[in-house]
């Protein structure tokens, strides 16, 4: 019997996009897919890969007999896992070895240095096809575009291609994937583990206009071939077939996260989607957004129709870090305006994150960011936490020029084990005055606390017992603050869901 089995293979991510656009790819050209989730995501507390879990995955391949298995490499941080599984399958040589997803489309060569027989590099829904065909056919896959290879000691790398345009042409992603399986906690579970979700995530466009340092994005998109657009979006039409196929499959979802790195916000666009959401979805939404795209206009008329929350990334409050070294060229009053927006538009909640207490900052920074935090009207959110240097970003580079690290301690500290660059992205080792302005900076979110930290500001550090100890309030304030968050979002669901509702 022919074999048209594939398997593909997601990490730390339950909802992989990604990997759902390429099962159905597959599947629309006759490929049977089992895709395998392994392991679930936990930033605070990541687990790493156990030997029992890692054969579980490999009695899945073996049973499975497929054309080729799949993975996602999306990220370095998970590394050792994805290395743990392709030392198994080059041990066993079960089947052909293909990586694909952001880190294996800027870095081919260190994964197949590591045993991979191929890397489908940028769009991989029309390549893997092609791909498995070639392999199953035992037809010559060296022509394939976007495919990269070793042969004879040398790594082969044809040139990114067959990307479309128009990203309508992939269709949709799997949102209940029939033959998946969940793989945690030493025990494997068949079925989709999406099928439980109460938030289902979508994204309406794929790339960045931006060119932030510290993001991949810019550099993704410098490798797109001449003709392809950096920021490619998908039709209202397209975005709402996908979330009515959620709606049928995943019965929990209370709200939907639109995981776009930017919202769309095209001529035209945001007032077909309102209507078309209104009408058949009518679901709280969360998106993504940036100061130099937030429109008043366009944040009332999705708050009409559901929008709950809009979270989006300040950096710093130094002009200084967000041009030189974030690359980021709002100013402060973009930032102002656009968080004023928020709240002028009724949008219930903002979300506004902080990059601190990294080699390029300074305490005058740091007290920018302070003096910029207490400006912001309303009620928000701030998410504090560190910079991660992730390969394939400009920002690695800057800091090697500027003398803040060598190449190899770079390596060190983007290739540790993954508790480790979590632990980093979440707690500093810095000075005293330092940790004093950030607790401040995050205790300002809180009415609370203002006019004490207006009394304490001019001289932190004879104040820091007081400091501390607002800040461990804060904290906890903060985990009462999201319960009620959650709640507010639950209570809103059911309210849209009500004959005459109102948002």
């Amino acid at each position: 019997m022919e074999r048209r089995q594939v398997i593909l293979v997601a990490f730390y991510n339950k909802k992989a996009l990604g990997v759902r656009y390429l099962e159905a790819a597959l599947e629309g050209v006759g490929y049977q897919v089992t895709t395998i989730f392994y392991k679930d995501f936990n930033s605070v507390r990541p687990r790493p890969s156990t030997r029992r879990e890692a054969e579980m995955f490999l009695q899945v391949v073996r049973e499975k007999q497929p054309v080729l298995v799949g993975l996602s490499v999306m990220s370095s941080m998970y590394l050792d896992t994805v290395y743990q599984l392709m030392d198994g399958l080059v041990r066993e040589q079960i089947a052909p070895l293909v990586c694909g997803g952001a880190y294996a489309t800027m870095f081919p060569e260190k994964l197949l240095e590591r045993g991979a027989d191929f890397v489908l590099r940028s769009d991989g829904e029309r390549a893997i096809c092609w791909l498995a065909d070639a392999l199953r056919l035992g037809s010559d896959w060296r022509s394939i575009p976007s495919l990269c290879w070793r042969e004879e000691g040398e790594i082969r790398q044809n040139e990114i291609g067959d990307l479309l345009s128009d990203v309508n042409g992939y269709g949709i992603p799997v949102v209940n994937s029939a033959g998946a399986c969940f793989i945690d906690h030493d025990a494997i579970v068949w079925g989709d583990p999406q099928r439980n979700t109460r938030s289902y995530e979508v994204i309406a466009s794929r790339g960045c206009p931006f060119t932030c340092s510290y993001c991949c994005c810019v550099n993704l998109r410098r490798l797109l071939p001449q003709g392809i657009p950096g920021v490619r979006t998908w039709s209202v039409n397209s975005v709402i077939d996908e979330l009515r196929e959620a709606r049928r499959h995943c019965k929990k979802i209370v709200f939907v996260h639109f995981y776009d790195e930017i919202f769309p916000n095209l001529p035209g666009w945001v007032d077909e989607f309102a209507e078309k959401y209104e009408k058949y979805i009518h679901l709280p939404f969360t998106i993504w957004s940036h100061p130099k795209m937030v429109e008043l206009e366009m944040l009332k008329k999705l708050k009409r129709v559901g929008l709950t929350e809009v979270i989006m990334g300040i950096q710093s409050g130094s002009e200084r870090v967000r041009r030189e070294v974030f690359h980021r060229y709002e100013t402060q009053e973009d930032i102002l305006r656009a968080i004023s927006a928020i709240q002028e538009a009724g949008v219930f909640w903002g979300s506004f994150d902080l990059m601190l207490q990294h080699p390029f900052e300074t305490i005058e920074d740091l007290k920018e960011s302070y003096r910029l935090v207490q400006k912001f009207p309303g009620r928000y959110e701030l998410q504090l936490h560190g910079l991660n240097f992730l390969p394939g970003t400009d920002i690695v580079h800057m800091a090697i020029q500027q003398g803040y690290y060598t190449p190899a301690e770079l390596d060190r500290i983007m290739y540790a084990p993954m508790e480790e660059q979590f632990g980093a992205y979440w707690k500093r080792e810095v000075s005293q005055e330092s940790q004093l302005w950030y607790e401040m900076i995050y205790c300002w979110q809180f009415a609370c606390f203002r006019s004490r930290l207006r009394r304490w500001e001019s001289c932190p550090e004879s104040h820091a017992r007081e400091i501390h100890g607002a800040y461990r309030q804060a904290e906890r304030l903060a985990r009462l603050r999201y319960i009620w968050k959650k709640g507010n979002v639950v209570f809103r669901r059911i309210v849209m869901e009500r004959p005459g509702r109102r948002t």
